[in-house]
């Protein structure tokens, strides 16, 4: 069974965090995803999709395993080029561009894997996140004095000289998003950043991505998590076999009944 008090626990703890005021509120910025199609050989990822993400929202993206979900990030990210479509960050286009060019301009993620330098501590692992987002030319983004304070605020202060190869999994996914944090991103893209977490670890990351959000940060979200995502969520997109099959508020996307045909009947 599970612990009936982590939820109240996880409340408790994230009011403790401090919400870091932004020297300038900065404005909407805007990812335009085009007629995107990926192909793998004959194997088609991605059908041309279009979806518009703007940073004053909470965007989830849903949708069964192989959907393309995941190709979607990448693709927009520079892991993988575009077969055709377009792509446009606050009017600039990034189609093919590296992912360290895009990082730069203000489009930060995470993976579905947790991921860290094995060897360094948390704090280390932080503070090569902020040098990278100090060479960011703009000012969007929460600016973070230190580590210490981008740690204070996903929850790890008292974790900052751990190495981070023995930390346990939950306090992993939360360093992935200080470090993504750490880049001064104005659109975050999380792939299944609730995956493997208990009860209690997904309400600290809900509370931990509103907090984010509040600070200017967009938030778009891949998981399998619904009830995660109807709570999080104002807008939620679905994928089915590379194609958009739905794109609406929450409520109206999961009474869908499409989705729920392809999609929640599964995971209900």
């Amino acid at each position: 069974m599970g612990d009936a008090n982590a939820p109240r626990r996880a409340r408790k703890f994230c009011r403790s965090w401090r919400v870091l005021d932004l020297k300038e509120r900065p404005t909407v910025a805007t990812l335009e995803i085009r007629g995107l199609r990926k192909t793998f050989g004959g194997v088609v990822a991605l059908a041309g999709v279009d979806v518009t993400v703007r940073s004053d929202e909470i965007l989830g993206v849903i949708g069964p395993n192989g959907s393309g979900k995941t190709t979607l990030f990448n693709t927009v990210c520079g892991v993988y080029r575009p077969t055709a479509g377009t792509i446009h960050w606050n009017g600039v286009d990034i189609a093919g561009k590296p992912a360290y060019a895009i990082g730069r301009l203000g489009l930060g993620r995470t993976f579905q894997q947790a991921m860290s330098f094995p060897a360094l501590t948390v704090r280390e692992n932080v503070q090569i996140a902020l040098e990278h987002g100090s060479r960011r030319e703009d000012r969007a983004g929460p600016q973070w004095s230190s580590a210490e304070e981008l740690l204070e605020f996903v929850g790890l202060e008292g974790f900052a000289d751990e190495v981070t190869n023995v930390m346990p999994f939950g306090n992993l996914r939360r360093l992935g998003v200080a470090v993504a944090l750490g880049g001064r991103p104005a659109q975050l893209l999380l792939d299944e950043p609730a995956a493997g977490l208990n009860e209690g670890e997904s309400v600290q990351l809900t509370h931990l991505l509103r907090r984010a959000h509040e600070l200017g940060v967009g938030i778009c979200i891949i998981d399998h998590h619904v009830g995660l995502m109807a709570e999080l969520c104002a807008r939620l997109v679905v994928l089915h076999f590379g194609n958009k099959i739905a794109d609406g508020p929450t409520e109206d996307v999961l009474n869908d009944p499409k989705v729920v045909e392809v999609y929640l009947g599964d995971v209900e």
